[in-house]
């Protein structure tokens, strides 16, 4: 009698199973494959996952071919839970290894189904699969298409990204995202040669929910079928095949990564410009201005000690840092960059934000770097790495924050990239006629470990963690008028003049 599925245990050996392998797949890894998958599926309704570690992986993808029916010789089971992709609820996993031997058989009798889904409805999606390890499956008429695009992640890394829109005949609709590897692999020709209505049934997908709607996002394991031969698709065949419908284009998102010469020219504004629109209505809107950054205003530093968990800014209480999110951080805090530029385009002059991996994309290190290894301790003094990026004419990528107003009455200007000027424009500091000018109350460059208040932290040992980085309060003020005019370290001396509003009968103090 031949083995059920259903009766298969973890950790167990058994010596046959005859099957059809309804779902194969290849897992990778940074584009590299990982893993081969599989689903076998009896015809007493059982389903089990087989999986094959990456030695192995090429000779199980040329044996196992979806669709075609098999004998498992020979195999171990082991628990699901080892494994991150489950699309089968059977708890053990076959563990295909170089001794398992695989035959190919004729059609199993009573006939095994071509095809493995556990159809979910789309007002049950977030009630029944989110949170659940076993991946999802739905079906539904395509109403609308997002072309393959790049967005940025997290803000670090690009990754291809496409959507759907499927309607079920209830009216109901439900977004899924393709990433990676899986929206580079769909094929839109073959959709594009389809007849109307096209029906598709997405496999293996997870479930999350945004602003209280469901949406799927394709893993590893995740499939598509066009059309598939089921009773699913012929009733949505017959359903829709009485109404009008065309494959709409959904927009593009709004985090989609243009070319470097479409994300240069893009909305591109003067400060006048910027400083005459209203955040509210523009705060969307991804525009472009080319201007140099002439200083850095460190009223409230260029670095903060950060969450290792999520980058907020820790408070200090009772010796010991606390994020509001996570509570009492015994780790490391991270230095993270948080610094206001100074700009002019020549016209017109205000503060732009600059932190977290764009400046340190900018700077080409990381505020950790800086702090930790170089030893730049104090907030309020600039590392001449730092200063060397002033007064060059550059295209910043801007938007605006949200809406929680700075200290002088306006909301926060934030650049999300900054690209080299290959324009040749020069940009000239706005000319003001002065006689004499005050010393700045913004940066000042140093050497590692010198500031007016100089504080010291000890080497990183496991037994000197969290308090090497307290921070004096008083060490945040703003540094000392007293600023001297050599050469090294007034780099933007001639700048700041020009920037230079205040009443010109007030003194320049040097330091002697």
């Amino acid at each position: 009698m031949a083995l059920p599925i259903k009766e298969i245990k973890t950790y167990h050996f058994y010596p046959s199973l005859r099957a059809r392998a309804c779902r194969v797949w290849i897992s990778k890894f940074n584009g590299q494959p990982r893993s081969f998958n599989c689903v076998f599926v009896d015809n007493q309704g059982g389903a089990i996952q087989g999986l094959a570690k990456a030695r192995d992986l090429p000779t199980f993808a040329a044996t196992i071919i979806e669709g075609n029916h098999y004998e498992i010789k020979g195999f171990y089971t082991y628990e699901n839970r080892a494994v991150n992709i489950v699309v089968a609820a059977n708890n053990a996993i076959i563990d295909l290894k170089s001794n398992t031997k695989i035959a190919a058989i004729e059609p199993i009798q009573p006939y095994v189904p071509r095809y493995y889904f556990k159809f979910i409805d789309y007002a049950n999606i977030i009630t029944n699969s989110k949170g659940s390890r076993i991946l999802t499956d739905v079906i539904g008429r395509l109403k609308a298409l997002q072309p393959l695009e790049q967005v940025m992640v997290r803000g670090k890394m690009l990754e291809n990204k496409r959507e759907f829109m499927l309607e079920n005949i209830c009216g109901e609709e439900l977004h899924i995202t393709l990433w990676g590897d899986s929206a580079q692999d769909f094929d839109e020709l073959a959709l594009r040669n389809l007849p109307s209505p096209v029906i598709i049934a997405f496999a293996g997908f997870r479930v999350t929910e945004f602003k209280g709607k469901p949406n799927l996002n394709s893993t590893d394991a995740s499939l598509w079928y066009f059309n598939p031969d089921i009773p699913e698709c012929s009733t949505y065949k017959h359903f829709f095949a009485q109404l009008s419908v065309e494959i709409q284009q959904l927009p593009s998102s709004s985090n989609a990564v243009l070319s470097i010469e479409e994300q240069i020219k893009e909305n591109r504004r003067t400060i006048h410009e910027i400083l005459c629109m209203n955040p509210y209505e523009h705060k969307h809107l991804r525009f472009t201005c080319q201007a140099l950054i002439v200083d850095f205003d460190f009223s409230n530093g260029w670095w903060y000690p950060s969450c290792p968990k999520c980058n907020k800014k820790l408070s200090w209480g009772e010796n010991i840092y606390t994020c509001v999110d996570h509570d009492a951080i015994t780790s490391l805090p991270v230095p993270w960059f948080r610094l206001e530029c100074i700009v002019t385009d020549g016209e017109d002059v205000t503060n732009f934000l600059l932190f977290g991996k764009t400046a340190e994309n900018f700077f080409g290190s990381s505020a950790y770097h800086y702090v930790y290894d170089k030893k730049f301790i104090d907030p309020s003094v600039i590392p001449p790495a730092m200063a060397a990026k002033l007064n060059k004419s550059m295209i910043f990528q801007l938007r605006f924050g949200a809406f929680g107003f700075t200290t002088n009455n306006r909301c926060e200007i934030i650049i999300t990239n900054i690209f080299d000027d290959t324009t040749n424009k020069n940009i000239h500091p706005l000319e003001t006629p002065l006689i004499e000018a005050k010393s700045s109350t913004t940066s000042k460059t140093s050497t590692p470990l010198s500031s007016t208040k100089q504080v010291l932290i000890g080497p990183c040992t496991p037994q000197n963690t969290i308090t090497q980085l307290k921070i004096a309060s008083s060490s945040l003020k703003t540094p000392s008028r007293n600023i001297s005019l050599n050469k090294e370290t007034s780099l933007n001396y001639e700048a700041r003049r020009a920037l230079d509003f205040e009443a010109t009968t007030q003194q320049l103090s040097v330091a002697t």
